[in-house]
Formats: C-alpha cells, structure tokens, sequence
C-alpha cells in the first residue's frame, strides 16, 4: 500500500519503520524544517522496550540510558509516601530512564536506514478522499494519493480534527517546567524521586542517561510564565526546600522550558473512505494524556507495534484494510482506557487545585502502599502493559505461534 505518516515523533517514525518492513510504500510528512526531540527524558517501559527491539534498536538505547527500578516519592518534609521497586513484581523489566533526543535520534536512523522519504517543513492541513485513495493537504498543496494515512501528528493532531471523532479534548491546568541537566556523579542514581507539597507543587527528578536527569517542576499553566519571568534564583530559591540531597541538580540548571498536557479520547480512531483507503491515529494524536504514569511513549510504541501486526495480518492491499482497522481498535481499547481512566484520577490527587486532597493523600498512601500485594499491583501498572489488576495487554496474533507477523523479521 501507499501510506503516509503524518509526522517524525516516537510514534510516526517506529510505525513508519515496521510498515516499510512489511513491504509498504511509506512517506513520511514532517512540519518542522528541521526535525529534532522535543521534551525532557522520558521513562521507557519494557512494553516499549520490546518494540523497540523488534526494531532492532534496544541495545543502542540500553548503551545510553539508566535503568530506573525504584520509584520514591515523599512529602516536601520527607515524610515517605510511597516506595516501590520494581522486584515486587517477580519478572519486571525495569524501566530505562531514555534522553528523548537518543531515542529520537534512533528512530530517525531507522527511517533513514530503510531509505523512507521524509518530507520535512510540510504543515499538513488536512485529509480527504480524492481519485485513487486518500490525499493529505498541506499548505502548498497535496500529497499522494494514499491507500492509508497514519495521523501521528501529536496531541494537537490536524489529522484527528479532520477525521471528526474527538470525544474529548480537555488541556490540563497543570503542566510543568523542565530541564535536563548534568549528573556525572548519579545522584539520582536509579530512582524516579518525587517531592510533593500540597497539590499545587512538586519537584520530579528522573535519571536520564549518560550521567544525565531531568528535573520537573510542577505549576499552574497560568503561572508559568511568571515563574520563568521571576528568573532561576527565585524558582531555585522556591524548589531547593523540596530537593532532599538532590540541590547540585538544581544548581545546574540553566533554563527551564515549559510542558503543557492534554486528555484526548476518540471516539474511534480510524475511518474508512468510500474506496476502501483508510486514516488511522496513533500516539497523542489517539490518546494524549497527563505524563504522570510515565507510559505516553510505550503506549505510542505499543500502538506502532499493534497496527503493524493487524496490516501485517491483512496482507499488502486494501480489501481487509477495514478488518485490519477494526482489530487495531480492539486490541488497544481495554490498555489505553485504563491508563487514561488512572490519570485522571491521579491528576487531582498530584497536580491541581484542590489542596484538601493532599491531606487525605498523605495519610492514606503510606497505609494503602504497606498493604499486602499493593505493591506488585502499583508496579504491574508502571510496567504499561495492564488493562485491569489482574489482566495484561498483548498485542494480537502474538499467540498464534509461526503465522503471527513479525515486523522485524520480516525485514530479511
């Protein structure tokens, strides 16, 4: 098929990549001139750890990344509130503490190293059907056309507008601002730290590679700008009572940049047009939401994985295009709604306005954590892979044993 792939993150450049290798047309179109990582480090799941193998690509992310396998979160005071590791739960993969920049960098190699063409400084305005399938619109014109087009274009996605089947799409008041900064002598070593006063502040610091951690702040959407405005030694000044021996992070950082957050749910995240050619979400374009279960990139890598496998499954044309869709949609319904049903419950709880919450969180989360097999259950949830407590996503046609399509393999 000829397919288009609307946009170079983590979740375009990984679907555009397995397509290819099941012997597709793929072109990818790319609004920024030059394309690059945007964002802090990220926390890389083993879900989207096993993708990226597949690709090829886990070793030379491990090379440069930092195991993260406990999770330590406590009050400004330092009064503990929840600590897990991931040994509570026999067989977890612990999660990679990823400089978004390494991860781009190796998926942008991977589409370059399979010869896709990338499109770069194309705004996409648009999809519509036209003679022959699917175009694209942009500013300047058209492109194709495609039998299907994969709207990996972010949480403010133009290709899920066009399609019409946002359900919701609410930004979050919170955010955060953020910066990346050196740590040659790991003093966030392999833990993910959380520091949390009330619910209108927090300081997050993840271990991010190569003598590397990312350092969050949280604040209000309204107030960030005058919190940059304010300069770094007022925001070290405010941030330093909650760092806890984390301070030298503090003193390294040398600009923050702000994260804004979205919820977006679709009603469906597919259409089919009249002749069979078909646009499909994928990533924050299908299911933007809050990063605080650290699980937004495996869940675009997941969603990378499962379409490959349903269009895999279909064969090269359009006539089982439509089933292929509808199993994509399936597949993913139970995980993404669990993450999205956990965040927003969690968003009140960590980063809003209703301060009383905090009371209530604070004593409850030492008790409810010291409970037996709460543990294994808080780590099932950050290894990205639930859809329940007691039920775990996998991709389809994975138990099928040689008939399953296998998007590297079939590379060879």
């Amino acid at each position: 098929m000829r397919v288009a792939v609307t946009g170079l993150g983590t979740a375009g450049a990984a679907v555009a990549a397995l397509l290819h290798d099941l012997g597709h047309d793929v072109t990818v179109l790319e609004q920024a001139p030059d394309p690059g990582p945007v964002g802090a480090g990220l926390w890389l799941q083993g879900m989207g750890q096993t993708v990226l193998d597949r690709l090829g690509l886990l070793d030379a992310l491990r090379a440069v990344s930092t195991p993260v396998d406990r999770v330590d979160v406590r009050t400004a005071a330092g009064r503990q509130l929840v600590a897990v590791g991931y040994d509570d739960l026999p067989g977890a993969v612990p999660a990679l503490g990823v400089h978004r920049g390494d991860l781009f960098g190796l998926l942008q190699g991977a589409v370059g190293a399979r010869g896709i063409p990338v499109e770069t400084g194309v705004r996409v305005t648009g999809v519509a059907p036209a003679a022959g399938g699917l175009v694209v619109g942009t500013g300047v014109g058209h492109r194709g056309p495609f039998d299907l087009v994969v709207g990996a274009d972010g949480s403010r996605s133009v290709v899920r507008e066009a399609l019409g089947v946002t359900r919701r799409d609410h930004p979050y008041g919170y955010g955060a601002l953020w910066a990346v900064v050196d740590d040659p002598h790991g003093l966030a070593g392999g833990t993910l730290h959380q520091r949390l006063r009330g619910t209108r502040q927090y300081l997050g610091v993840l271990p991010t590679g190569s003598g590397r951690a990312s350092v969050f702040w949280s604040v209000h959407q309204d107030r960030m700008g005058a919190t940059l405005a304010a300069g770094l030694d007022a925001w070290r000044a405010e941030a330093e009572p909650f760092a806890s021996g984390l301070e030298p992070l503090l003193e390294r950082v040398g600009r923050l940049l702000p994260a804004v957050y979205r919820d977006v749910v679709v009603r469906r995240p597919s259409r089919m047009s009249g002749d069979g050619a078909a646009v499909v979400l994928v990533g924050d374009a299908a299911h933007a939401m809050s990063p605080q279960l650290g699980t937004g990139a495996s869940l675009a890598l997941a969603d990378a994985w499962t379409l490959a496998l349903c269009v895999g499954e279909a064969g090269r044309g359009r006539a089982r295009l439509g089933e292929a869709l509808e199993t994509y949609a399936a597949s993913r319904r139970r995980h993404l709604r669990w993450y999205q049903w956990w965040t927003r419950l969690m968003m009140p709880v960590f980063q809003s306005d209703l301060v009383p919450l905090a009371g209530v969180r604070d004593l409850a989360a030492p008790v409810v954590c010291g409970l037996p097999g709460v543990p294994r259950l808080l780590v099932g949830t950050l290894c990205g892979d639930r859809t329940s407590p007691w039920s775990r996503w996998t991709p389809p046609y994975t138990g099928r044993g040689a008939s399953a399509p296998s998007p590297r393999s079939s590379a060879g």
